[in-house]
């Protein structure tokens, strides 16, 4: 029985994404150091739960166009069909700014009904009003990413935005008196704003050559539906990620909790940037596996990855046993206290990165609806638990109930992805070319 070679991913391949990812993590920490050390800790509470809700809004807002653009235009240029192109990039761009715009006012007016104990919502206000912008900033970085992969658009994103809101947090407060929320929340906005111009002006330069005196052509109907397609998981994905933060500022109004597990979370999410990165290293090496049906070398490289996961993970985790306290004395002497939240943090994640690419293996083995019934699933599991813990509990007990959901969810996808491969695996005595 031939097996084909497993050609694996080159390391400096991986270790060039995992930098690259590290570095961006390294600012968008730096920079919530920055906020956390310059308001109180009820005031970073407030823009943390801001920002959670936010990021809830703006992947609703793209209705899954900005995902399906990568799948899409790339097909259409290859084919010269520049109207369908252009009809895409200005339909998805009109979506992206009303239904940011009607989403923005809906989730204002819902968040007051479900914290009717309390009148103050300026910091949540203030913030949506930003919405359409990030949302229509997040649809032009995919487009821009299918103009020419990856490298400008990217660079864009993860430094030049992250490294733009830093600056401006660190010298607007020696330049304003009174510095409070509001002007934090501006400033985040505002370089949001900023990085959207620049990203349309990158766009432009890269677009295909005749694109901007082509005719529109529109199929509304189509990308609406197929785009639809891509906003489920994704979505899932990010009410999983958020949750614990709002369901703990909105039923126990604590936004000095808030501020802490908001804290713990910044720096345990190392672990999932990772993830993501690596994932772009192995999704292409599994999906030629995939096609040259090579069911040994699918399970060969998954196990690769965990395993190199599980080392990363191990390493991380010891330096947050040594030296967690530091990192969170970097956001303020009181964040101190949530050392023990942070170490359960870190264990659910490295427990989430060891496992985490069996979603990308179901999707791209075509399982994308157990996919998405698991992530749904898994979702109302952690909405219920981090709900039971913020009436029950205090922000430790929410963090407690958040890992448990998520080590149940990353699970029941590692046993899903066994069962498949199991299924799947040339059967004794058969060869694997006449599988």
């Amino acid at each position: 029985m031939h097996i084909s070679h497993l050609h694996t991913p080159r390391s400096l391949d991986t270790t060039l994404v995992i930098s690259a990812a590290s570095i961006a993590y390294a600012l968008t920490l730096a920079l919530n150091v920055v906020i956390a050390r310059t308001l109180p800790a009820m005031a970073y509470g407030e823009f943390s739960s801001a920002v959670a809700l936010v990021g809830i809004t703006c992947t609703c807002a793209t209705l899954g166009l900005e995902k399906y653009a990568l799948r899409l235009l790339p097909e259409y240029i290859q084919s010269s069909r520049l109207g369908e192109v252009k009809g895409y990039v200005v339909f998805g761009a009109l979506v992206s700014l009303v239904v940011g715009v009607g989403i923005s006012f809906c989730g204002l007016h819902l968040y007051r009904e479900m914290k009717p104990h309390t009148g103050d919502t300026a910091v949540l206000e203030q913030m949506l009003w930003f919405v359409p912008a990030i949302a229509l900033f997040l649809f032009v970085l995919e487009v821009a990413t299918s103009f020419r992969p990856a490298i400008g658009s990217t660079l864009i994103y993860r430094i030049v935005l992250p490294c733009t809101t830093l600056l401006a947090m660190i010298v607007a407060p020696r330049l304003i008196s009174g510095f409070d929320v509001g002007i934090a929340v501006s400033i985040y906005g505002g370089s949001w704003s900023l990085a959207l111009l620049i990203m349309a002006i990158y766009a432009a330069a890269v677009a295909p050559r005749g694109l901007a005196s082509t005719h529109i052509t529109l199929k509304p109907r189509k990308w609406l539906f197929e785009g639809l397609g891509f906003l489920g998981m994704s979505l899932v994905m990010t009410v999983f990620g958020q949750c614990s933060i709002l369901v703990l500022e909105v039923l126990r109004d604590d936004s000095v909790g808030v501020a802490l597990l908001s804290a713990a979370m910044q720096i345990a999410g190392l672990a999932i940037i990772v993830q993501t990165a690596t994932i772009r290293i192995f999704g292409p090496e599994l999906a030629r596996m995939i096609a040259q049906g090579d069911s040994a070398g699918q399970r060969r490289l998954v196990r690769k990855r965990s395993l190199l996961m599980a080392a990363l993970g191990a390493a991380f985790f010891a330096i947050i046993l040594l030296f967690g306290k530091r990192f969170l004395e970097m956001f303020g002497s009181e964040y101190v206290a949530a050392y023990p939240t942070l170490v359960v943090l870190t264990i659910g994640n490295v427990i989430n990165i060891t496992l985490g690419f069996a979603p990308t293996y179901l999707q791209f083995h075509d399982r994308h609806r157990l996919v998405l019934i698991i992530g749904v699933c898994g979702t109302v599991v952690a909405v219920s638990a981090t709900a039971a813990g913020a009436l029950y509990g205090d922000y430790a007990t929410v963090a407690k109930a958040y890992v448990v959901a998520l080590i149940a969810m990353y699970a029941a996808f590692q046993i899903s992805m066994r069962i498949h491969s199991a299924r799947n695996s040339p059967r004794p005595g058969i060869s694997a070319a006449s599988t």
